[in-house]
């Protein structure tokens, strides 16, 4: 505060002043007279500025109840020094020749090096006796002397690592006095300066901050605030982290879920945000007010890239925009490592866009009429909505035309902001909600016609026994005649489901109705392929080539059968058979060489009574494939992956009455099998691969 002494030459002059500036008739009343009043005006103002340099060492404020009651500030000029002494803690140190300076400046204290001030006041006679709170609040460390008592310690005045700094103390310091005499505030006073490129933390423009209140009502107020802020910050914290926690929970759980993990990290940066706030709004030690700070960035960061992501899973259809709108979260987060001032600015206008792109899509969304748009964006609505109605106010107030104060500070506007605040995540909660609704919707209506056709069936089967009672004679013999033909019929089905499909899958089949594809990742697949099967077939005729294909493929199911072999299926002239599923064979490859050399014998016996009999390659290859049923109707049990096609490739490869396998294969039946290596053989789709001759059974 500006110190201004008041005395009756203060008040003579001033009102003679205002008389000879501003009356209009008064230089019109005679020269005389004018010359004789601006004489004695001369003369009061050397004798007002005579009596103000006689009492300079006296100016100081005067404490009233009502100033004290609203929560007096120390401010404006004080007695200020730049020397270190113990002795300018004491009431009667004379400090005339000191400077004066603001006492809440802080751009005169950018030195390393302890600072005194040095503020004479006096307390109206309304307050002796009455005890008074005196709270401090500073960037640095000090020392608090009244009338040359030392009366408050904060932090500890040091050189380099030896100072303790602190920015306030939760305990504030009673004071009273017992007169109206002159008091003197002593403070010596060292600013926490920047270190390693971290500057100093300051709340505000002020380096050093003395608030003087009564008592009662001070802790009345502070209890009051801190409950507020305590109250409502943990109450954020634990609706945010709740939700967080259900979001992520039902994530883990459908991981197609995906807006699922993106409303959990949105929570849970809101969660972490608040809690950031309660912190810093509590903190006394200087050094971690960067590190909240830092985790706040982050939450903020994580806010707008969990935004984008859950708007964009349920409405967004460009992949290019979702992506980079994902991609500058992690930029920003490397940008912070350099410098977290411009990692900050570009964060609030990551924000700005995320909320505008959120804004847009929601809109499109419910133009196109979608009913989760209508749910999700009443929360996004209103809190843009809210955002609009106060830049208004602002701007008017700005204008003088609305006063911003009164209406920001109303309860009702306190509770309205809060309601916004929580309503966009509520909105998300309540078409997560309704989804999950629908779907529990879905099921109970399928589960009811279940229930229906059960019934149905229950009543079906009522009257069967009814009729069973009744004709129990006659049916009998129906029954058992039925169910000799049923025993046969179920014979043929099951020998011909056995045909076409492995037992295992045959009984799956039977049981559930449908079969799964399964992964089997040691077996052997062999092809087999006749040589210039299509100049065959046209000497020897359709019929006759027919009946050939059904006497070899006849002899090839039986060589199958005896090895293990689970035939697949022909294609045209071509044999597929594979080995080791669906149960688990660790001789796979050795049988399946075994039943290849067994088909080459077949052939040559073959050859010496039948001369028309087709020349045959063989081709096999092990390795890892996925077998299962395909189609509904007609379906048939087939198997596919590149050991298949691998396999195909040996085939093609091969030569007539030789058979030709992978390297895979070789590795597995070296040990057994007599090989002839061929050399690498360029093959379609595959480059140059290993091929053997697989020839004859070794001799143990």
């Amino acid at each position: 505060m500006i110190i201004k002494f008041i005395s009756p030459a203060n008040i003579f002059s001033d009102y003679l002043y205002s008389i000879t500036s501003k009356s209009t008739d008064f230089k019109y009343k005679g020269l005389k007279k004018s010359l004789l009043l601006r004489v004695l005006y001369i003369a009061i103002l050397l004798l007002q500025h005579l009596y103000h340099a006689q009492n300079s060492a006296e100016n100081f404020q005067i404490l009233n109840e009502k100033e004290v009651e609203e929560g007096f500030v120390i401010e404006g000029k004080c007695k200020f020094s730049t020397d270190d002494n113990p002795a300018f803690a004491q009431t009667f140190f004379n400090d005339s020749q000191w400077k004066l300076i603001d006492f809440t400046s802080r751009d005169l204290l950018k030195k390393n090096q302890v600072y005194w001030f040095r503020y004479h006041f006096k307390i109206d006679s309304n307050l002796i006796g009455k005890p008074l709170f005196l709270e401090i609040n500073q960037s640095g460390a000090s020392e608090i002397f009244l009338n040359g008592k030392k009366i408050k310690t904060l932090g500890k005045i040091g050189a380099g690592e030896k100072q303790v700094s602190k920015i306030k103390d939760g305990k504030p310091l009673i004071i009273s006095f017992d007169s109206t005499e002159k008091n003197v505030l002593a403070i010596r006073f060292k600013p926490t300066l920047e270190k390693d490129g971290v500057s100093s933390v300051n709340f505000g423009s002020k380096a050093i901050n003395i608030v003087i209140s009564p008592a009662n009502s001070y802790v009345e107020d502070k209890m009051f605030v801190s409950r507020n802020i305590n109250f409502y910050t943990m109450l954020i914290c634990g609706i945010f982290l709740a939700l967080g926690f259900i979001h992520l929970l039902l994530f883990i759980f459908y991981r197609k879920a995906v807006y699922n993990f993106y409303f959990s990290t949105y929570n849970l940066s809101i969660c972490t945000m608040s809690y950031m706030v309660l912190l810093i709004y509590e903190i006394e030690d200087p050094s971690k007010f960067r590190l909240y700070l830092i985790i706040a960035l982050y939450s903020l960061i994580i806010f707008g890239a969990s935004l984008t992501g859950f708007v964009n899973t349920l409405f967004g259809k460009s992949r290019l925009r979702f992506r980079i709108m994902l991609a500058i979260p992690v930029l920003l987060i490397i940008i912070q490592f350099f410098s977290p001032e411009i990692s900050f600015i570009f964060c609030l206008f990551y924000l700005f866009f995320a909320a505008m792109e959120s804004f847009y899509l929601i809109i499109r969304a419910m133009i196109k009429r979608e009913k989760s748009a209508f749910i999700v964006g009443g929360g996004i609505l209103t809190f843009f909505l809210f955002t609009v109605i106060t830049l208004v106010i602002f701007l008017l107030d700005s204008f003088n035309i609305l006063d911003a104060d009164n209406i920001m500070d109303t309860d009702g506007m306190g509770y309205f902001a809060l309601f916004v605040f929580i309503s966009f995540p509520v909105s998300i909660s309540a078409y997560l909600a309704w989804q999950f609704a629908a779907t529990n919707l879905s099921l109970k209506k399928q589960l009811d016609e279940v229930n229906r056709l059960s019934e149905i069936n229950l009543l079906q089967e009522q009257e069967k026994q009814h009729i069973l009672q009744n004709q129990n004679d006659i049916l009998e013999k129906q029954v058992d005649e039925r169910t000799k033909e049923l025993q046969v019929e179920k014979h043929k089905t099951e020998t011909l489901l056995l045909n076409i499909l492995p037992q295992e899958v045959a009984e799956e089949l039977k049981e559930n109705g449908s079969s799964e594809a399964k992964y089997y990742d040691e077996v052997t697949v062999l092809f087999t392929d006749f040589v210039n099967f299509t100049q065959n077939s046209e000497k020897m005729g359709a019929e006759k080539m027919l009946a050939e294909l059904n006497d070899c493929f006849t002899a090839f199911d039986l060589i199958m059968e005896k090895h293990g072999l689970e035939k697949i299926k022909t294609i045209g002239d071509a044999y597929l058979s594979v080995c080791g599923l669906p149960n688990h064979n660790p001789k796979h490859a050795y049988q399946t060489v075994l039943a290849a050399l067994d088909i080459l014998q077949f052939i040559e016996t073959r050859k010496k009574t039948n001369p028309e009999t087709l020349e045959i390659r063989i081709g096999i290859n092990s390795g890892s494939l996925v077998a299962g049923i395909v189609g509904l109707k007609k379906f048939a049990y087939d198997i596919w992956g590149d050991t298949v096609n691998t396999a195909a490739r040996m085939e093609q490869n091969s030569e007539k009455g030789k058979i030709n396998i992978s390297e895979s294969t070789y590795q597995l039946i070296k040990d057994k099998i007599i090989c002839e290596y061929r050399g690498k053989i360029d093959t379609k789709g595959k480059g140059a691969m290993d091929m053997y001759f697989a020839l004859q059974i070794k001799n143990n």
